[in-house]
C-alpha cells in the first residue's frame, strides 16, 4: 500500500500503523466511500472533496465500528483519498492535496481523553450517543 507516488511516505508512521489497523477491522468504511466517490464522479464532477465524502458517511450512516472513539479519524479522510487512487487510477485528480500536516497527535478531544481517562473524559462531557 505505502507508495511514493501515492504520497502515503508523508505520513507519520504513527497514523499509517492507526490507519492501516483501523482500515483491516473496517473494510466496509473504505467500501462505503468508494461507492460514493464513484457516485459523484458520475454526475460528471472533475474534482470533489475526500472530507465531504467521508462526512456524508458520518451524517448517514450508523457506522458500526471498531477502534477509535470518534468513529473515523481525521487523518484517514485523505488516506482513504490516496488509497482510492491506488486501486483506481482515474481518480488521479479527482481530489486535491495538500501537504501533510498531521503529526500524529490525535484531536483535542482524543489528547484530552488520554490525559483524564476514558471514563473520567465521558463524565465530563456525558454519555456518548448511538
Amino acid at each position: 500500500m505505502i507508495d511514493s507516488r501515492f504520497g502515503f511516505k508523508d505520513y507519520p508512521k504513527e497514523v499509517l500503523g492507526k490507519f492501516k489497523a483501523y482500515h483491516l477491522r473496517n473494510p466496509k468504511v473504505y467500501e462505503e466511500f468508494k461507492r460514493l466517490a464513484f457516485q459523484m464522479k458520475k454526475t460528471g464532477r472533475k474534482k470533489y472533496s475526500a472530507e465531504i465524502i467521508i462526512n456524508v458517511m458520518r451524517w448517514h450512516l450508523d457506522l458500526k465500528t471498531t477502534g477509535d472513539v470518534f468513529e473515523i479519524n481525521n487523518d484517514f479522510k485523505p488516506l482513504y483519498a490516496r488509497l482510492l487512487i491506488y486501486h483506481f487510477p482515474e481518480f488521479t485528480r479527482f481530489f486535491e492535496f495538500r501537504k501533510v500536516r498531521s503529526k500524529g497527535v490525535g484531536s483535542i478531544e482524543e489528547r484530552e481523553r488520554r490525559k483524564i481517562g476514558p471514563e473520567a473524559f465521558y463524565e465530563h462531557v456525558g454519555p456518548r450517543t448511538p
